[in-house]
């Protein structure tokens, strides 16, 4: 993450094309089913840089000065926007922003699909409903935005949007987000089995990854962005810091003993751009009770561990997805690869 590859929708394609290249790069030449999955909030910036009446926001020191600098500048539109779907502040910029946010967005992770052959879930955006029709091409179909991640099957078909239920107090809270549906969050059938995600702070509650293995999912990415310092104390439990607490109380913990919840991929961004500074340590967790025993940095479970809570790293595992009763996969297609 850094500020330059927003600065336009070619910029930012280019920029994760060259990351999906780079983390498949062994992976392509196998012929194994890949899952790529990128962190959470990825596309942030995009709803306040992409250059509107004044041109783009590099300059902004911090995202809310990013986000004051785009209402300014595109005030025409957002007023529009807000009188249209009733929404004022940061939800009414993110109505106005959303057919170029989408479009940026989805055409970027579209072509890494295509490019890669994996199945992409496209990190985050901030985004309304959208749809695309051949007489109306790109529109919002809802006065609502959420932080939604898309998946996209190999050959770049959009296969589902997940919205997260369960925000965090702070920047999202003040964001203009509403909260998505659990009984809405979806589990997507794809050749080599079934596929839920649960964006960050959704991969906390049994509730969401309850539904996803009840639905028959048998991975679970859990796309993040973390702003607080990995070393840190983790408020609820002080004996524990912070990276510690995502791994021994987060999803690596609800995933243990699930009936079809087999593997979990867990992308972190990292980076800095606009004063946002995220951390974390991207990694690939399994259920000690369906798969063999992962046993990395001391804890049941975890599979690959980036080396580094503030430096970019690839994380990748090759697996098996064996086919079950719950949610069954053609013969010769059960194994893959996985990565974030």
């Amino acid at each position: 993450m850094r500020v330059d590859v927003y600065s336009s929708a070619q910029a930012f394609a280019a920029w994760v094309l060259d990351l999906g290249l780079r983390a498949t790069e062994d992976a392509r030449a196998g012929g194994a089913a890949v899952v790529l999955a990128f962190p959470e909030l990825i596309a942030l910036p995009l709803s306040f840089t992409l250059a509107g009446r004044g041109g783009p926001l590099e300059d902004a020191g911090s995202l809310p000065l990013a986000a004051w600098r785009s209402l300014r500048r595109d005030w025409p539109e957002v007023a529009a926007a807000a009188v249209r779907y009733g929404r004022l502040g940061p939800a009414a910029v993110h109505l106005a922003r959303a057919p170029a946010v989408h479009r940026a967005y989805a055409d970027a992770f579209r072509e890494v699909a295509r490019a890669t052959g994996a199945t992409v879930v496209a990190g985050s955006a901030l985004l309304p409903d959208v749809d695309v029709e051949a007489a109306r091409g790109v529109h919002v179909t809802g006065a609502r935005a959420f932080n939604v991640a898309y998946t996209f099957a190999p050959g770049g078909a959009l296969l589902g949007r997940s919205r997260k239920a369960h925000l965090t107090p702070g920047l999202e809270s003040r964001a203009g987000l509403a909260r998505g549906s659990v009984a809405e969050l979806p589990v997507m059938c794809l050749p080599w089995g079934r596929l839920g995600v649960a964006v960050c702070m959704d991969g906390w509650y049994e509730g969401v990854v309850a539904h996803l293995d009840a639905g028959g999912a048998q991975v679970v990415v859990q796309p993040s962005a973390n702003d607080a310092d990995w070393q840190r104390p983790w408020p609820p439990d002080p004996g524990l810091s912070e990276g510690e607490a995502w791994l021994a109380r987060g999803l690596n913990a609800l995933l243990q003993g699930r009936v079809n919840l087999r593997y979990a991929v867990n992308p972190m961004l990292v980076g800095e751009a606009f004063g946002f500074a995220p951390r974390g340590r991207s990694s690939i967790l399994a259920n000690a009770d369906r798969t063999v025993h992962a046993w990395v940095d001391g804890r049941i479970g975890v599979m690959a561990l980036a080396p580094n809570s503030d430096r970019e790293a690839f994380v990748h595992v090759a697996v098996d997805l064996p086919d079950g009763p719950e949610a069954p996969a053609p013969a010769g297609q059960a194994g893959g690869r996985m990565r974030s």
